[in-house]
């Protein structure tokens, strides 16, 4: 866009000059559903839209003398009015940045339509990045009610809408209590409720102590983490699958003692894992993934990561330093390894990988499954994946490639498809894939290795197969959704864990495939934040 305000010569960098007529045409042009969707950067709900009302778009510029941002609102058919402090923004800029700044609020009506222009002026030509310009841009709308209700109702709605909270507080000006968001493209929307919320607005920021208390919640998650692996390894949930029973029965049954046992399940109760009633107890539907016999039971998956896993964690600081595996440093030896010592520990993992895999009954469902071919399951361990494709796909033949002390496991496992299943011993790292298959399984491989290896495997992968024939790779990619957190945290259990695992980048795991012959075509998403990456062998 190329503006020229004539009023106002040298008052606004081009830059700034333009984002505020963009800004003002935006105000000006845009419906309440467009500005929504602006934020959303999709279509907005229905349930939500008819609640709200397009009120203001606001910018942050940098001008060397505040004054003359009025005569360049002017230009542009904004009537503003008189400048003033803003508070808020100063300490948010303050926190963003680590510097003191005195930024003015400049307001005006838009020329042929009900709406405002809000403008962040910070004056004496201060030095800002796009980044902390960015930050103050929001799109404002009003709240057409004041049900407490309705209210709440927006809120969650919003943020089900892929919003974010991002801070809020009460304006004493205009009484009216302010709630701020992002957006998944890091838009910001500004919600105006009328009159003082004080429930309404703690529910958005927490209290008023609630950095304090996010900061000892992350401090204290280990002792979440072991009170959980503690009613796990004491069955406390396969003890109430039949109804609830009283503390000193359940006491009695575990070998405890009642006082401090009745410690544990009311904290966990607060958690959402039991039911209290007085002194009886019973299972919530997250505390019946602790049974041993649930359908996806993640009993073995507490155990050990409020056990083994638990302990390698504090050899994190150690991978942080030296860039070793933390398990090593903790136990002595590499995880398999250790397993191979601890046959216990080594069947605990067993159980544990088994639960943390339930969401693969859903993968032949995404995999767009041909009536005959070959499927060929690299690294497909205990046959599991292998066997759910073939029982979807009748009409397909099934070949499982692993290690010589796996596919012994794994033709048990793929037994009752007869000849349609076949297992072939051999080291992806060294041996030839299988060839000649239409579709090729990667499930939970690549997040083991660092690029170099994974390169490797991808390369003896794409020698096996023919231009245009599929690679299926399973694995949990970072996102860029700030709400999907179980990559980020999984990457460093990676770290943690293994000596060169992690895990990658939508974008990493593209480049990896093309430099081995492969064309990223799409991604299928499963449940835990897991996806399905579909690839195509390419020349």
């Amino acid at each position: 866009m190329s503006v020229t305000v004539s009023g106002a010569p040298g008052a606004l960098g081009d830059r700034d000059l333009r984002r505020l007529a963009e800004t003002v045409a935006f105000a000006r042009d845009r419906s309440t559903g467009d500005a929504l969707a602006a934020v959303l950067g999709g279509e907005p709900p229905a349930t939500v839209l008819r609640h709200l009302e397009f009120a203001h778009a606001a910018v942050l510029v940098a001008v060397a003398e505040p004054a003359d941002v009025v005569g360049a609102l002017a230009e542009l058919g904004v009537d503003a009015r008189e400048p003033c402090p803003s508070v808020v923004v100063r300490d948010r800029l303050r926190v963003r940045t680590g510097r003191e700044f005195d930024p003015l609020i400049v307001r005006g009506a838009v020329a042929g339509s009900t709406r405002e222009v809000e403008l962040f002026v910070v004056p004496g030509g201060a030095v800002l990045s796009e980044a902390d310009r960015e930050a103050e841009s929001h799109v404002a709308f009003r709240v057409t009610g004041d049900d407490d209700v309705l209210l709440r109702g927006v809120c969650e709605t919003l943020q089900d809408a892929g919003l974010t909270a991002d801070g809020g507080g009460y304006n004493d000006h205009e009484h009216a209590t302010m709630l701020y968001f992002r957006g998944p493209t890091s838009a910001r929307l500004e919600l105006k409720v009328p009159g003082r919320r004080t429930a309404l607005l703690e529910r958005h920021v927490g209290r008023p102590d609630q950095p304090r208390r996010s900061m000892l919640d992350l401090m204290t998650g280990a002792w979440r983490t072991r009170a959980v692996a503690a009613v796990a390894e004491l069955g406390i949930a396969d003890l109430l699958a039949g109804g609830p029973l009283g503390t000193a029965e359940l006491a009695a049954r575990t070998g405890c003692r009642a006082d401090k046992l009745r410690r544990v399940l009311a904290f966990l109760a607060a958690l959402g894992v039991f039911r209290r009633d007085g002194e009886q107890w019973s299972l919530t539907e997250v505390g019946t993934m602790l049974r041993a016999d649930a359908p996806g039971s993640q009993r073995d998956l507490a155990r050990i990561y409020g056990g083994l896993f638990y302990r390698s964690f504090s050899g994190l600081e150690h991978a942080v330093r030296t860039g070793e595996s933390g398990f090593s440093h903790v136990y002595g030896a590499e995880l398999f390894e250790h397993f191979a010592a601890h046959p216990a520990d080594a069947r605990l993992f067993e159980g544990a990988m088994a639960a943390g895999t339930s969401f693969l009954e859903l993968v032949p469902g995404l995999l767009d499954l041909p009536a005959t071919g070959t499927v060929v399951d690299v690294a497909g361990g205990d046959g599991r994946l292998l066997d759910l494709v073939l029982t979807a796909a009748p009409g397909l033949r099934g070949v499982l490639f692993d290690r010589p002390h796996v596919v012994g496991a794994a033709a048990d496992v793929l037994a009752g498809h007869g000849a349609r299943a076949s297992v072939v011993a051999g080291d992806f790292f060294r041996d030839p894939v299988p060839p000649g298959g239409d579709l090729y399984l990667l499930s939970r491989i690549l997040h083991d290795w660092d690029d170099e290896r994974c390169s490797t495997v991808l390369r003896n992968v794409r020698a096996a197969m023919a231009e245009g024939a599929t690679l299926a790779v399973v694995e949990r990619p970072i996102q860029d959704d700030p709400r999907t957190l179980l990559p980020l945290a999984f990457n460093v259990h990676m770290m943690v864990n293994t000596v060169q695992g992690g895990e990658r980048t939508t974008e990493e795991h593209r480049r990896l495939l093309a430099a081995n012959g492969f064309a990223l075509e799409d991604i299928r998403e499963l449940p835990l934040d897991m996806a399905v990456l579909v690839a195509r062998a390419i020349v």
